[in-house]
Protein backbone atom coordinates (compact mmCIF):
# COMPACT_ATOMS: atom_id res chain seq x y z
CA UNK A 1 0.00 0.00 0.00
CA UNK A 2 2.82 2.53 1.05
CA UNK A 3 4.67 1.62 -2.55
CA UNK A 4 1.36 2.68 -4.40
CA UNK A 5 0.96 5.91 -2.40
CA UNK A 6 4.86 6.47 -3.01
CA UNK A 7 4.33 5.78 -6.73
CA UNK A 8 1.11 8.16 -7.17
CA UNK A 9 2.86 11.31 -4.80
CA UNK A 10 5.86 10.98 -7.18
CA UNK A 11 3.60 10.86 -10.76
CA UNK A 12 2.35 14.11 -9.38
CA UNK A 13 5.59 15.72 -8.61
CA UNK A 14 6.57 14.40 -12.29
CA UNK A 15 3.47 15.90 -13.35
CA UNK A 16 3.94 19.26 -11.59
CA UNK A 17 7.71 19.74 -12.71
CA UNK A 18 7.05 19.88 -16.17
CA UNK A 19 4.37 22.06 -16.08
CA UNK A 20 6.49 24.61 -13.63
CA UNK A 21 9.48 24.38 -16.15
CA UNK A 22 7.34 25.22 -18.64
CA UNK A 23 5.92 28.39 -17.53
CA UNK A 24 9.07 28.94 -16.31
CA UNK A 25 11.20 29.39 -19.64
CA UNK A 26 7.60 31.13 -21.03
CA UNK A 27 8.42 33.73 -18.57
CA UNK A 28 12.28 33.86 -18.56
CA UNK A 29 12.70 34.42 -22.46
CA UNK A 30 9.72 36.83 -22.40
CA UNK A 31 10.94 38.97 -19.33
CA UNK A 32 14.03 39.18 -21.09
CA UNK A 33 12.97 39.67 -24.89
CA UNK A 34 10.73 42.78 -23.44
CA UNK A 35 13.14 44.06 -20.27
CA UNK A 36 10.54 43.27 -17.49
CA UNK A 37 11.30 42.99 -14.45
CA UNK A 38 8.41 41.64 -12.86
CA UNK A 39 7.82 38.93 -15.48
CA UNK A 40 11.47 37.94 -14.87
CA UNK A 41 10.88 37.62 -11.26
CA UNK A 42 7.90 35.67 -11.61
CA UNK A 43 9.96 33.58 -14.10
CA UNK A 44 12.33 33.00 -11.27
CA UNK A 45 9.42 32.14 -8.97
CA UNK A 46 8.28 29.42 -11.43
CA UNK A 47 11.70 27.78 -11.51
CA UNK A 48 12.23 27.59 -7.76
CA UNK A 49 8.74 26.21 -7.55
CA UNK A 50 9.93 23.14 -9.93
CA UNK A 51 13.78 22.69 -8.26
CA UNK A 52 10.83 22.72 -4.78
CA UNK A 53 9.35 19.44 -6.52
CA UNK A 54 12.62 17.53 -7.56
CA UNK A 55 14.14 18.26 -3.78
CA UNK A 56 10.58 16.89 -2.80
CA UNK A 57 10.94 13.82 -5.47
CA UNK A 58 14.43 13.18 -3.36
CA UNK A 59 12.21 13.90 -0.25
CA UNK A 60 9.71 11.39 -0.52
CA UNK A 61 11.86 8.55 -2.07
CA UNK A 62 14.13 8.31 0.98
CA UNK A 63 11.20 9.26 3.70
CA UNK A 64 9.28 6.11 1.91
CA UNK A 65 12.08 3.88 2.41
CA UNK A 66 11.69 0.99 4.91
CA UNK A 67 12.51 0.83 8.74
CA UNK A 68 15.75 -0.38 9.64
CA UNK A 69 18.18 -0.89 12.64
CA UNK A 70 19.90 2.41 12.51
CA UNK A 71 16.37 4.10 11.84
CA UNK A 72 13.60 2.07 13.79
CA UNK A 73 10.98 4.88 13.16
CA UNK A 74 11.53 4.78 9.74
CA UNK A 75 13.23 7.79 7.64
CA UNK A 76 9.91 10.10 7.10
CA UNK A 77 11.42 13.24 8.33
CA UNK A 78 14.12 12.81 5.57
CA UNK A 79 11.32 14.38 3.39
CA UNK A 80 11.35 17.62 5.95
CA UNK A 81 15.09 17.69 5.98
CA UNK A 82 14.20 17.99 1.65
CA UNK A 83 12.05 21.32 2.63
CA UNK A 84 14.70 22.94 4.40
CA UNK A 85 16.91 22.63 0.80
CA UNK A 86 14.05 24.23 -0.63
CA UNK A 87 14.02 26.89 1.80
CA UNK A 88 17.25 27.78 1.06
CA UNK A 89 16.76 28.01 -2.41
CA UNK A 90 13.55 30.53 -2.09
CA UNK A 91 16.10 32.67 0.28
CA UNK A 92 18.53 32.78 -2.54
CA UNK A 93 16.08 33.46 -5.70
CA UNK A 94 14.51 36.46 -3.21
CA UNK A 95 18.25 37.83 -2.61
CA UNK A 96 19.07 38.13 -6.27
CA UNK A 97 15.60 39.18 -7.08
CA UNK A 98 16.48 42.65 -4.74
CA UNK A 99 19.89 42.48 -5.97
CA UNK A 100 18.04 43.05 -9.14
CA UNK A 101 15.63 45.56 -8.69
CA UNK A 102 18.14 48.21 -7.04
CA UNK A 103 20.36 47.64 -10.18
CA UNK A 104 17.15 48.48 -12.11
CA UNK A 105 16.25 51.64 -10.27
CA UNK A 106 19.96 52.79 -10.76
CA UNK A 107 19.98 51.80 -14.29
CA UNK A 108 16.80 51.75 -15.66
CA UNK A 109 15.89 49.94 -19.01
CA UNK A 110 13.48 50.54 -21.65
CA UNK A 111 10.50 47.97 -21.67
CA UNK A 112 8.83 47.07 -24.56
CA UNK A 113 5.59 45.16 -23.57
CA UNK A 114 3.97 42.77 -26.29
CA UNK A 115 0.65 41.24 -26.97
CA UNK A 116 3.07 37.93 -26.16
CA UNK A 117 3.73 38.36 -22.81
CA UNK A 118 -0.07 39.09 -22.50
CA UNK A 119 -0.70 35.70 -23.49
CA UNK A 120 2.04 34.21 -21.93
CA UNK A 121 1.32 35.59 -18.64
CA UNK A 122 -2.84 34.52 -19.03
CA UNK A 123 -1.29 30.77 -19.86
CA UNK A 124 0.64 30.64 -16.78
CA UNK A 125 -2.41 31.77 -14.17
CA UNK A 126 -4.27 29.23 -16.05
CA UNK A 127 -1.86 26.83 -15.87
CA UNK A 128 -0.93 27.73 -12.19
CA UNK A 129 -4.90 27.48 -11.28
CA UNK A 130 -4.88 23.82 -12.86
CA UNK A 131 -1.68 22.83 -10.85
CA UNK A 132 -2.88 24.14 -7.51
CA UNK A 133 -6.55 22.02 -7.79
CA UNK A 134 -4.72 19.07 -8.63
CA UNK A 135 -2.09 19.06 -6.22
CA UNK A 136 -4.60 19.55 -3.35
CA UNK A 137 -6.93 16.96 -4.53
CA UNK A 138 -4.18 14.40 -4.90
CA UNK A 139 -2.56 15.45 -1.43
CA UNK A 140 -5.42 14.91 0.52
CA UNK A 141 -6.02 11.28 -1.20
CA UNK A 142 -2.66 10.44 -0.60
CA UNK A 143 -2.10 12.16 2.74
CA UNK A 144 1.04 14.11 1.69
CA UNK A 145 1.38 17.19 3.60
CA UNK A 146 4.65 17.88 1.35
CA UNK A 147 1.55 17.84 -1.75
CA UNK A 148 -0.81 19.89 -0.07
CA UNK A 149 1.96 22.44 1.66
CA UNK A 150 3.02 22.96 -2.27
CA UNK A 151 0.08 23.31 -3.33
CA UNK A 152 -1.00 26.14 -1.21
CA UNK A 153 2.05 27.57 -2.43
CA UNK A 154 1.27 27.48 -5.78
CA UNK A 155 -1.95 29.14 -4.95
CA UNK A 156 0.19 32.52 -4.46
CA UNK A 157 1.91 32.19 -7.57
CA UNK A 158 -1.41 32.59 -9.15
CA UNK A 159 -1.57 36.40 -7.24
CA UNK A 160 1.50 36.73 -7.89
CA UNK A 161 1.37 36.16 -11.98
CA UNK A 162 -2.17 38.24 -11.70
CA UNK A 163 0.23 41.01 -10.59
CA UNK A 164 2.41 40.70 -12.90
CA UNK A 165 0.06 41.13 -15.63
CA UNK A 166 -1.53 44.12 -13.78
CA UNK A 167 2.04 45.46 -13.95
CA UNK A 168 2.48 45.14 -17.60
CA UNK A 169 -0.76 47.12 -18.25
CA UNK A 170 0.62 49.92 -16.10
CA UNK A 171 4.33 49.65 -18.18
CA UNK A 172 2.13 50.13 -21.29
CA UNK A 173 0.35 52.92 -20.02
CA UNK A 174 3.76 54.35 -18.84
CA UNK A 175 4.00 53.73 -15.56
CA UNK A 176 7.34 51.86 -15.73
CA UNK A 177 8.26 52.24 -12.20
CA UNK A 178 5.17 49.34 -11.63
CA UNK A 179 7.62 47.08 -12.99
CA UNK A 180 10.43 46.83 -10.30
CA UNK A 181 7.86 47.84 -7.45
CA UNK A 182 6.00 44.50 -8.43
CA UNK A 183 9.20 42.40 -8.56
CA UNK A 184 10.57 43.90 -4.81
CA UNK A 185 7.20 42.77 -3.77
CA UNK A 186 7.77 39.23 -5.28
CA UNK A 187 10.60 38.86 -3.55
CA UNK A 188 9.28 39.67 -0.42
CA UNK A 189 6.98 37.05 -0.90
CA UNK A 190 9.47 34.15 -1.80
CA UNK A 191 11.02 35.32 1.68
CA UNK A 192 8.04 35.15 3.75
CA UNK A 193 7.32 31.11 2.02
CA UNK A 194 11.50 30.61 2.92
CA UNK A 195 10.90 31.77 6.76
CA UNK A 196 7.12 29.87 6.58
CA UNK A 197 8.83 26.19 5.59
CA UNK A 198 11.77 26.73 8.11
CA UNK A 199 9.10 27.30 10.51
CA UNK A 200 6.86 24.56 9.62
CA UNK A 201 10.06 22.09 9.81
CA UNK A 202 11.54 23.29 12.39
CA UNK A 203 8.51 22.41 14.61
CA UNK A 204 8.82 18.60 13.26
CA UNK A 205 12.56 18.40 13.64
CA UNK A 206 12.38 19.63 16.76
CA UNK A 207 9.66 17.36 18.16
CA UNK A 208 6.76 20.35 18.48
CA UNK A 209 3.16 19.11 19.82
CA UNK A 210 1.44 17.36 16.68
CA UNK A 211 -2.28 16.80 18.17
CA UNK A 212 -4.11 18.53 21.50
CA UNK A 213 -3.71 16.36 24.04
CA UNK A 214 -7.56 17.30 25.38
CA UNK A 215 -8.42 15.52 21.75
CA UNK A 216 -6.40 12.51 22.90
CA UNK A 217 -7.35 11.86 26.30
CA UNK A 218 -11.16 12.36 25.21
CA UNK A 219 -11.02 9.41 22.82
CA UNK A 220 -9.48 7.49 25.24
CA UNK A 221 -11.82 8.34 28.49
CA UNK A 222 -14.43 6.91 25.70
CA UNK A 223 -13.34 2.64 27.07
CA UNK A 224 -15.07 1.74 30.49
CA UNK A 225 -11.85 0.17 31.99
CA UNK A 226 -10.02 3.71 31.45
CA UNK A 227 -10.37 6.02 34.79
CA UNK A 228 -8.49 8.59 33.40
CA UNK A 229 -5.40 9.90 30.38
CA UNK A 230 -2.13 11.87 31.56
CA UNK A 231 1.56 12.71 30.24
CA UNK A 232 -0.05 12.47 26.60
CA UNK A 233 2.79 13.42 24.14
CA UNK A 234 2.79 13.55 20.45
CA UNK A 235 5.19 14.53 17.69
CA UNK A 236 6.17 14.03 14.27
CA UNK A 237 4.69 14.99 10.72
CA UNK A 238 1.03 15.29 10.13
CA UNK A 239 1.17 11.64 8.45
CA UNK A 240 3.33 10.55 10.61
CA UNK A 241 2.78 11.34 13.94
CA UNK A 242 3.91 9.38 17.23
CA UNK A 243 2.04 9.13 20.58
CA UNK A 244 3.43 8.55 24.22
CA UNK A 245 0.81 8.52 26.84
CA UNK A 246 -0.31 6.77 30.27
CA UNK A 247 -3.75 5.51 31.42
CA UNK A 248 -5.18 5.00 34.89
CA UNK A 249 -7.17 1.85 35.05
CA UNK A 250 -8.22 -0.50 37.61
CA UNK A 251 -6.02 -1.92 40.13
CA UNK A 252 -7.21 -5.75 39.97
CA UNK A 253 -6.92 -5.62 35.80
CA UNK A 254 -5.28 -9.09 34.31
CA UNK A 255 -2.58 -8.63 32.78
CA UNK A 256 -4.71 -10.37 29.23
CA UNK A 257 -6.62 -7.20 29.77
CA UNK A 258 -4.83 -4.54 30.08
CA UNK A 259 -2.69 -5.75 26.53
CA UNK A 260 -6.67 -6.16 25.30
CA UNK A 261 -6.80 -2.98 26.32
CA UNK A 262 -3.82 -0.82 25.06
CA UNK A 263 -4.41 -2.65 21.59
CA UNK A 264 -7.98 -1.66 21.65
CA UNK A 265 -6.58 1.71 22.73
CA UNK A 266 -4.36 2.11 19.53
CA UNK A 267 -6.88 0.80 17.41
CA UNK A 268 -9.28 3.80 17.94
CA UNK A 269 -6.66 5.95 18.19
CA UNK A 270 -5.01 4.76 14.78
CA UNK A 271 -8.84 4.99 13.65
CA UNK A 272 -10.03 8.69 14.90
CA UNK A 273 -6.75 10.41 13.84
CA UNK A 274 -5.80 8.92 10.34
CA UNK A 275 -1.94 10.42 10.68
CA UNK A 276 -0.89 8.61 14.17
CA UNK A 277 1.35 5.66 13.33
CA UNK A 278 2.49 4.96 16.20
CA UNK A 279 1.13 4.57 19.72
CA UNK A 280 3.32 3.51 23.07
CA UNK A 281 0.55 3.34 25.96
CA UNK A 282 1.54 2.55 29.74
CA UNK A 283 -1.01 1.59 31.77
CA UNK A 284 -0.79 2.72 35.70
CA UNK A 285 -3.24 1.29 38.47
CA UNK A 286 -5.56 3.38 40.23
CA UNK A 287 -3.79 3.23 43.46
CA UNK A 288 -0.79 4.09 42.07
CA UNK A 289 -1.52 7.02 40.02
CA UNK A 290 -4.06 8.11 43.17
CA UNK A 291 -1.01 8.06 45.78
CA UNK A 292 1.50 9.50 43.60
CA UNK A 293 -1.16 12.64 43.02
CA UNK A 294 -1.25 12.94 46.86
CA UNK A 295 2.30 12.89 47.34
CA UNK A 296 2.78 15.91 44.78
Amino acid sequence: MEIVRYKEIQKVQFIIILLNIITSISKLFTGFIINSASMMADGFHSMTDALNNVAGMIGVYFAFQPDDERHPYGHRKFETMATLLISGLLLFTSLNLLKGAFERIVNPKVQTVTAKSFIIMIFSIIVNICVTTYERKKGKQLQSDFLISDATHTLSDVFVSISVLGTLIAVKLGLSWMDVLVSIFIALIIAKSSFDIVKMSANILCDAIALNPEDISNVVCEFDEVHSCHKIRSRGRADDIHLDLHVVAANDMSLDKAHSLVHNIEKLLKSRFPGVTDVNVHVDPLDYYMNKSANK
